[in-house]
């Protein structure tokens, strides 16, 4: 919120300052277009969401004054579409709706300032000026640096042969004028950058690029998230909202997680997809598209379709131009560049000193197998730097999550008892041959003390190798030690 409206600006404050109005009350429209003017910007008022839309780009404005609630749509849609086509602009959204939701969303959403009706004018004309100022700022450092400042580079670290075959393959991809992509490779091997380079590597890049985690979103709000709604549509809906196709246009639309969509959904999309065409919900309009779709799932969409899950026609309609990205351990040539970036990364972002890994931490680092990949590497390094703050990461510093990997179940006729010592509660236990509980029992704690001790004896005391034996993190293993009496807390 607006903060000491009472202070004075100097006149022409906002001289040759562009300024977008969007309200649909004329007076209240007059009056914020007239002290602006007397404040020396250059105004435009439009009354709805499709006004602005079209003269948007003729005014190229430095900032924008939009209300929450417009005649045929939502300020909110303003907000999220024009923080991605130019990001530079502040945005100043005004209501007379005010909740402390609806400010929350405007800021998480990139909004510069939130004005609840009524205000007062000198508070909104402050609010402009802080703007104007931003916004002349990032123009300036833009000019310096010859690019935008807002968009970071694409930066896809590693020099091993699957590094660069991905390079180029995304490369060829970004360059085609395919309309679907496919990206396939487990959790944490970066596919939200992938698809981030083949959108920043076309001829798309000046172009929105929206996301969305199919996943995350419950299957009642998905459909109106890709695709919008119209005005009473259903009972919420109180306003036209336009979706992620409508937003995207020329642009990049990258749907993760696209294993998860509902089988009713996914018939929707494959239509759009077939016809370059859509309606919003609630609507009889159809409406043309022309961003590119990249899809991206950690699921095998083939099994998928066996198992009645996932919809063969969109899998083959999407899977034209299919990436795969390897795991983290196919290309461990990589792990040093890419241990050092994220140090880098994290330090930066923690606003700490950069620490060297010396040559143990990296043999350790090189042992690990890397099941969650890039991902867990990022956070493995994250912990620690944020718990140690060394000038250097030692080995024993490199604190590394344990994993029990899936292994096929073996049919009942394989499966073959531990055998247990009832006096001791010792097991004679085969990786191979997973356990079955005995008819007469076992005591679980007793089973439990005797694992501890035996991993203790065999790692003569070592607890991170004891720990490892058993499948669980050391912190883990000494709560058990101490659980049992076995070590002091």
């Amino acid at each position: 919120m607006s903060t000491n409206p009472k202070a004075k600006l100097p006149r022409n404050a906002l001289n040759g300052t562009r300024v977008l109005i969007i309200d649909d009350e004329e007076m209240l429209a007059w009056s914020i277009e007239t002290e602006l003017k007397a404040n020396g910007a250059d105004v435009l008022s439009c009354n709805s969401l499709r006004t602005a839309l079209e003269n948007f780009q003729g005014f190229s404005p430095d900032l924008a004054i939009c209300d929450l609630r417009l005649p045929d749509g939502s300020g909110m849609e303003l907000l999220k579409k024009w923080r991605v086509e130019k990001p530079d602009m502040p945005i100043i959204l005004i209501t007379a709706h005010g909740a402390v939701e609806s400010a929350v969303d405007a800021l998480r959403f990139g909004a510069f300032d939130y004005l609840q009706k009524p205000f007062d004018m000198k508070a909104l004309v402050a609010a402009a000026n802080r703007g104007a100022e931003l916004s002349s700022l990032r123009q300036k450092v833009s000019q310096l640096t010859g690019h935008e400042v807002a968009r970071e580079p694409i930066r896809m670290i590693g020099d091993s042969p699957a590094m660069k075959r991905i390079r180029e393959q995304l490369e060829r991809v970004a360059r085609s004028r395919s309309s679907t992509v496919l990206i396939l490779g487990e959790s944490g091997t970066g596919k939200e950058l992938a698809a981030r380079a083949i959108h920043e590597w076309s001829e798309r890049a000046n172009s929105p690029f929206v996301e969305i985690n199919c996943a995350s979103i419950p299957e009642s709000l998905l459909e109106s998230e890709l695709f919008g709604y119209e005005k009473g549509a259903f009972t919420d809906a109180r306003d036209r909202k336009l979706g992620l196709f409508e937003l995207a246009q020329n642009g990049t639309i990258f749907l993760d997680e696209i294993g998860e969509m509902p089988m009713k959904l996914q018939t929707k999309l494959l239509r759009a997809l077939e016809y370059r065409r859509f309606k919003r919900l609630g609507g009889t309009k159809d409406i043309s598209f022309s961003a590119r779709i990249v899809a991206a799932t950690n699921r095998n969409l083939l099994e998928e379709i066996q198992n009645k899950n996932f919809r063969s026609d969109l899998y083959y309609r999407l899977s034209a131009l299919p990436v795969y990205l390897p795991p983290l351990r196919e290309r461990m040539e990589d792990l040093d560049a890419l241990a050092d970036f994220f140090v880098q990364r994290v330090a930066g972002e923690l606003g700490a000193e950069t620490p060297r890994l010396t040559a143990a931490a990296r043999e350790k680092l090189r042992s690990h197998a890397w099941p969650g990949n890039m991902r867990e590497l990022k956070n493995v390094l994250e912990r620690a730097i944020v718990f140690y703050g060394t000038p250097e990461l030692e080995s024993q510093q490199i604190e590394l999550d344990t994993y029990i990997e899936p292994s096929p179940t073996p049919s009942l006729q394989a499966q073959s008892p531990i055998a247990i010592n009832g006096a001791q509660g010792r097991s004679n236990y085969s990786a191979q041959h997973p356990m079955i509980l005995p008819e007469k029992g076992i005591n679980l704690e007793d089973l439990e003390r005797d694992l501890l001790l035996q991993a203790m004896e065999q790692t003569h005391n070592n607890q991170t190798k004891a720990a490892d034996l058993l499948g669980i993190s050391r912190h883990t293993f000494r709560y058990r030690l101490e659980k049992h009496g076995i070590i002091k807390p």
